[in-house]
């Protein structure tokens, strides 16, 4: 693997500007990862996204409100001349696309900001930067470094990119703030209207659901974690975030519907760092339980699968797996 930085990557994506490229992100895309994969399609003429599987109920929201649209392609793009790999560094995250990076012939390009991790293979070039908060951020100085113009709709897309994986701005740098500011100045608008437009208060109904599903949840201290997990009756995205935001270390929540189960996992930011824990890989290595596929963030990630009679086991199977690292991680440190 080629590990570069933001004038060689922008240099890669100007001599790809007219061939056939493909864009995708890791398993269960977020608002910034798909943010940035549009942006980048504006640059690479030729090119498209193509998501391993699915995407966040919050993403796929945004999109429709800015008019994109939330359908992408869902095979794999065998003929492309350029794979470009947007907020994910490794193929394993990528699920369903793992085999068919792992087999492709010409180069890939990686933007990423999470921990780097190494790929074996010279046709990799891989511009990973952990000093920026989101891939989104990333994006943004390469569209800078390549003069591109943006649309208003175009900036508040990046902004809302660069807020989603903020955390609540808690792994926030100077330069987030800045890159924020010049997007609101571009698109005429500020953080609070931002926030009105597209993070209105769901329904009373909705906030009783997740209070309920709270309510009802098991809750236990492992290994200096305290966990919240159980049955959400609709959104177990929502009702795993909420779980975090009134003071769990991880949540686990799944949901169910006529095909199988939906399975969101959180874990408290910092946490991913302090004890080399990844959600993503940990839900990928799980998935098979539910006869899935699984993936995502170190502090984020979901899974999917038929089988809904191992939901149960598939979460106390998380649950057991991260208090096993959290284990780990503090024998390792005692040596």
């Amino acid at each position: 693997m080629n590990s570069i930085g933001l004038k060689e990557a922008a240099s890669i994506l100007a001599s790809a500007a007219d061939k056939k490229v493909l864009i995708t992100f890791h398993s269960i895309g977020d608002t910034d990862s798909v943010a940035s994969a549009i942006i980048l399609s504006k640059i690479l003429k030729n090119s498209m996204i193509a998501a391993p599987d699915s995407i966040t109920r919050n993403a796929a929201n945004t999109l429709e409100k800015l008019g994109y649209g939330s359908k992408f392609e869902k095979s794999f793009i065998g003929d492309a001349k350029l794979v470009l790999l947007v907020d994910v560094n490794n193929f394993e995250g990528c699920g369903p696309f793992e085999g068919s990076l792992k087999e492709f012939k010409h180069d890939i390009l990686i933007i990423d900001h999470h921990a780097r991790s190494e790929i074996p293979n010279k046709s990799v070039f891989s511009f990973n930067d952990e000093s920026y908060n989101s891939t989104s951020s990333m994006v943004y100085e390469i569209v800078k470094e390549m003069e591109v113009e943006i649309s208003i709709r175009e900036s508040k897309l990046l902004a809302l990119g660069i807020i989603s994986d903020s955390a609540g701005f808690k792994n926030a740098s100077y330069q987030t703030f800045y890159q924020l500011a010049e997007l609101f100045q571009q698109a005429g608008t500020s953080y609070i209207d931002l926030q009105e437009e597209f993070y209105k208060e769901p329904n009373p109904e909705h906030r009783l659901g997740i209070i309920s599903d709270l309510c009802h949840s098991k809750s236990q201290v492992l290994k200096e974690l305290l966990f919240v997990y159980g049955h959400a009756h609709e959104h177990a995205s929502d009702v795993a975030d909420a779980a975090i935001n009134i003071g769990a270390d991880a949540s686990i929540f799944y949901s169910e519907n006529e095909s199988g189960i939906a399975v969101s996992s959180r874990l408290r930011p910092t946490l991913d760092e302090k004890y080399s824990l990844h959600l993503g890989i940990i839900m990928k290595e799980c998935a098979n339980i539910i006869g899935g596929t699984g993936g995502g963030h170190p502090c984020a990630a979901g899974a999917y699968g038929p089988s809904k009679e191992n939901a149960e086991k598939f979460v106390m199977e998380l649950v057991k797996r991260i208090s096993n690292r959290v284990s780990e991680s503090n024998a390792k440190a005692v040596k």
